[in-house]
């Protein structure tokens, strides 16, 4: 029997510890969430949406979500009464920070890296009503913890016309040139 060259041995074995790597990684499987509100399939682990019903979180839990994260204050009227109870029940981690849809902060911006930090790569579904904050939050995690050239046009792409948008929402153009100040 003929003994494999060293580097030919070395190169296959980088091949299976990284297809065995790939495959470790959770990954969430978008063919039957379309229909939640809002929903953009950021990458193959962050899905940021508006506010999803009952039956539509059991489908992320479901297509391998592993955590919530909920931007809506729990006064809010749009609130999903129960939600943590709901979320936990299906056996995915629950976090809840109010953003202030008038008065959004940087601490806000801040706790919300801090989760996505603490994520440690797991498939998560960020959310808010209409996957305004969340897609926002997001757009910054990415330009100032990831530190990626991002388009915020695609990223912040439920907000429709962006422009628009911030002219009606001051308050949010101002957070993201505040925490991209910030960070820089």
């Amino acid at each position: 029997m003929k003994l494999l060259p060293f580097t030919t041995y070395f190169l296959l074995s980088l091949v299976v510890i990284s297809t065995n790597t790939m495959a470790n990684i959770d990954q969430i499987d978008t063919r039957k969430l379309q229909q939640i509100k809002a929903i953009k399939f950021n990458n193959n682990q962050v899905i940021t949406a508006g506010l999803p019903t009952i039956e539509e979180f059991g489908l992320l839990q479901q297509a391998g979500v592993k955590t919530v994260i909920n931007l809506i204050p729990n006064n809010n009227p749009n609130a999903l009464k129960n939600e943590q109870q709901i979320v936990t029940d299906l056996g995915m981690q629950y976090h809840n920070i109010s953003v202030d849809w008038q008065q959004p902060t940087l601490e806000n911006v801040e706790q919300f890296f801090a989760l996505m930090k603490a994520n440690n790569n797991q498939p998560v579904v960020v959310h808010c009503a209409a996957n305004y904050r969340a897609s926002a939050f997001y757009y910054l995690y990415l330009a100032t913890q990831q530190h990626q050239a991002v388009d915020i046009n695609n990223v912040l792409s439920p907000w429709g016309d962006l422009p628009t948008s911030f002219k009606q929402y001051p308050q949010w153009q101002a957070l993201i040139e505040k925490v991209k100040l910030q960070y820089q």
